[in-house]
């Protein structure tokens, strides 16, 4: 099998994610990067697959160029054994890059997203989680933020100076920073500030209200017609945009529920091993999680 410098001669690098902790955004954000080329659409998590080609992988880069590197946002890479075997076998020198959030804040988001978008699922309250963690072990509310096996796993495959971390703290309040050392990693222009003004995945969304402006976001001539109008005028990242933007305008969000202070304490006591050893780990300072 060939390697990704005998496909296509492009550097590749990937987001492993992790889960809720910003990748939907990133993957657009990155997009906007002239010297980056991403895939059409993210969560294809293609090296999760079980009978993966290059192939498979090189049809997700249609137009792209030698001056560009490629892009690879997933959510979902950073826990799985599957996806870290296939990238070590088919991009061993690739670059890694790896969010890592508060487990609390995570396990909260990951929780109302779940509560939100598929409320028959919704089995127990997050207060129940954050009184005895230990009995939610399975789910992925609770293991999905105990970061320390999964970033060892990548660190037993790849070099050290393969792997670059990030804290989703940083992604929300402190962009310019985040961006420019994020692409200094990928080796492109780390002065370039890409568009940041829409959230992809914001807490608290509920959906379209109005029953026909939502039939008109989901009607595939509708798409197809404006599609056409507005392509002489515009690249597909301008019309990507354009549409989240006006789509936006029309979702209605609400807030979550808060938590007291001795349950996030609890929660966060449950975590403190693992936060420790992932600080241990990577040789970075997580005290502010604590």
């Amino acid at each position: 099998m060939n390697t990704l410098n005998e496909v296509n001669h492009l550097n590749l690098f990937i987001v492993l994610g992790g889960h809720k902790c910003g990748t939907t955004s990133l993957h657009h954000y990155l997009g906007q990067h002239p010297e980056i080329a991403m895939p059409q659409l993210k969560g294809q998590d293609i090296f999760n697959k079980p009978r993966m080609t290059l192939e498979d992988y090189r049809n997700q880069y249609n137009t792209i160029t030698k001056e560009k590197i490629a892009g690879d946002v997933s959510s979902a890479y950073l826990y799985s054994e599957k996806a870290c075997i296939n990238i070590k076998h088919y991009f061993p020198q690739a670059q890694l890059i790896a969010i890592l959030r508060n487990p609390f804040d995570r396990a909260f988001s990951n929780f109302y997203d779940i509560a939100e978008t598929h409320p028959l699922r919704r089995r127990y309250v997050f207060e129940d989680i954050c009184k005895n963690p230990d009995n939610f072990l399975d789910e992925g509310v609770i293991y999905l933020g105990l970061y320390y096996s999964f970033l060892k796993m990548y660190l037993e495959q790849f070099d050290r100076n393969q792997l670059c971390i990030f804290l989703f703290e940083d992604f929300v309040k402190n962009k310019p920073f985040f961006f420019s050392s994020l692409f200094k990693f990928t080796g492109v222009n780390p002065t370039f500030l890409p568009d940041t003004s829409l959230i992809m995945r914001k807490g608290g969304k509920v959906g379209i209200e109005n029953k026909t402006i939502k039939q008109l976001f989901e009607n595939q001539l509708f798409h197809f017609v404006v599609g056409k109008l507005v392509k002489p005028f515009t690249t597909s990242n301008q019309r990507r945009l354009i549409y989240l933007k006006a789509k936006n305008m029309f979702v209605k969000r609400k807030s979550r529920s808060s938590v007291s202070n001795e349950l996030r304490e609890n929660l966060i006591n449950f975590y403190r091993e693992d936060i420790v050893k992932t600080q241990d780990l990577l040789g970075i300072n997580l005290s502010h999680w604590l």
